[in-house]
């Protein structure tokens, strides 16, 4: 939940009322979307906009769907963010909102992943992000992550902050915050907050 908490705090959600006032819904897609929390806070702030999620478990959709079962405007579907599959599947500029919650550590090359993600955000689209970091010494950060690939194969490798931020420029994305902050007592965070860069385009 504290994830959730900082992820939403990360939207700026006045950008998002603002276009609100145009003929057609504010689109929001959330990349591993998981069980659906974070889908079902933003149906709650954002009642009329059109929600979309998509995740690689089939298990994990089954449990998005019951828990957004009330929520006609929430759409759902089993994908994974490779190979260009979500750039195939909608239109450019299509989403006021991309959020990608906890599983930046799967991208085997974040900035195609990110590139890909940028083509689908709208010229004032924004697209947050957050997931655990890599730690430093004295913490026996490489013999840990070890553990964590041998529990979860698909685990690639958790990205420091500093580096998510050279990934997003490098995928023409300019960064409107970045910040780090503590999950519990073992994880840390952290959180960005990115638009479509402009300048990259002209």
């Amino acid at each position: 939940m504290r994830t959730l908490a900082h992820t939403c705090m990360a939207i700026d959600f006045s950008r998002l009322n603002a276009a609100a006032e145009r003929e057609y819904p504010v689109r929001i897609l959330d990349i591993g979307c998981g069980t659906g929390l974070l889908l079902q806070s933003l149906a709650a702030r954002l009642p009329r906009a059109e929600l979309y999620g998509v995740d690689a478990s089939q298990a994990m959709l089954d449990q998005a769907r019951l828990l957004l079962k009330d929520h006609a405007q929430v759409h759902l579907e089993q994908r994974t963010v490779k190979g260009g599959e979500l750039a195939a599947h909608y239109e450019p500029a299509f989403f006021d909102l991309i959020t990608c919650t906890n599983v930046f550590h799967y991208f085997n090359d974040p900035v195609e992943v990110l590139s890909e993600l940028a083509t689908l955000l709208c010229p004032q689209g924004q697209l947050v992000i957050e997931d655990y970091t890599r730690r430093g010494f004295p913490f026996p950060w490489m013999l840990f992550e070890r553990i964590i690939t041998y529990l979860d194969p698909q685990h690639v490798r958790a990205y420091t902050v500093v580096e998510a931020q050279d990934f997003c420029q490098r995928a023409q994305l300019r960064i409107m915050m970045a910040k780090t902050f503590r999950i519990d007592w073992l994880w840390r965070g952290w959180v960005m907050q990115t638009s479509p860069d402009k300048s990259a385009l002209l």
